[in-house]
């Protein structure tokens, strides 16, 4: 915040665990093992059960908790991502194998090469801010990472020079993609980045928010059709900082994207082929019939609906 009193280079430099923000990326990995091998067993609207629960692994007992140990008993994947329930996404990890989720990762090449430890589902390991920006291109771009530019174009007089937009590697499938996107808008509008929609952001967005353990570092990226920003805040020393993504990121996200798309239009998220929105029942996650009382949209790959 004070070049006079650090030159250090945050967003570029600073390798922080990226904590909950990398669990778009294990549904992302569930998703498409379903797509490849024509299951229709897995979905948005497929439930959970989130509760405490110990993991053995390596000889090792591990038992993660929620965030202020809350948790919701039979729950959806969507809504699962939308409160950013650890226990949920860990046996949505497990289910599709811990192995996979790295080797997804792997696609993108970004960072160093993931191991397969249950821990993956929860983000322990580190990113720069640039980094997390750059996996996250990949849910605007149809599946494919859109590597960063630091300059657009060069103009000289009457003269410019565009420089070169390359296109990085395919990490996914545009449609498991999208679904991935569809449940990150539900962070957005009912989960814990909804505190942008208080504040008055009103465009069609999706993100994720992201607290690490002893809430050292809170994140919150969020995009839209035609922008995205990311958020860390934290203290070089890995001080706790005391702050959730919620408290501490999502406001400075809401601050920035208010201003940044002043005046635009509300551009809508535009499904690719291979999707389908059905009605479901909110609490089950069963198609909806006339009697249910809580009935929302879903997203689903074409079949498994």
């Amino acid at each position: 915040r004070s070049y006079n009193q650090s030159q250090f280079n945050r967003a570029v430099l600073a390798h922080r665990q990226p904590g909950s923000t990398f669990k778009p990326f294990v549904y992302l990995s569930a998703f498409e093992q379903a797509a490849e091998e024509g299951r229709a067993d897995l979905t948005p609207a497929t439930m959970v059960w989130d509760e405490p629960t110990t993991w053995t692994y390596d000889d090792q007992e591990w038992a993660p908790r929620n965030y202020e140990d809350s948790y919701d008993g039979h729950i959806t994947l969507r809504r699962a991502l939308a409160l950013s329930r650890n226990i949920a996404t860990i046996k949505i990890a497990e289910q599709t194998g811990f192995n996979r989720v790295a080797s997804l990762w792997g696609r993108t090449k970004i960072g160093q090469p993931l191991k397969g430890y249950p821990s993956i589902a929860l983000g322990v390991f580190e990113l720069s801010p640039l980094e997390v920006a750059t996996a996250y291109t990949l849910f605007g771009n149809g599946g494919i990472i859109a590597p960063p530019r630091a300059i657009a174009r060069v103009a000289s007089g009457e003269q410019t020079l565009k420089t070169k937009r390359e296109s990085g590697p395919t990490v996914a499938r545009p449609s498991t993609t999208y679904v991935v996107t569809s449940m990150m808008r539900s962070v957005v509008n009912e989960g814990t980045g909804a505190g942008a929609r208080a504040a008055g952001f009103s465009l069609d967005a999706a993100g994720k928010s992201g607290t690490t353990n002893d809430l050292r570092d809170a994140w919150f990226v969020g995009f839209t059709p035609e922008l995205l920003a990311v958020v860390w805040v934290g203290f070089d020393d890995n001080t706790p900082l005391g702050l959730s993504g919620t408290q501490a990121a999502v406001p400075i996200w809401t601050s920035f994207m208010l201003k940044a798309l002043a005046g635009h239009a509300n551009v809508h998220f535009e499904a690719p082929a291979g999707i389908n929105a059905v009605d479901i029942d909110r609490d089950t996650g069963k198609l909806a019939t006339p009697n249910c009382p809580r009935v929302t949209s879903e997203t689903f790959l074409a079949g498994t609906e």
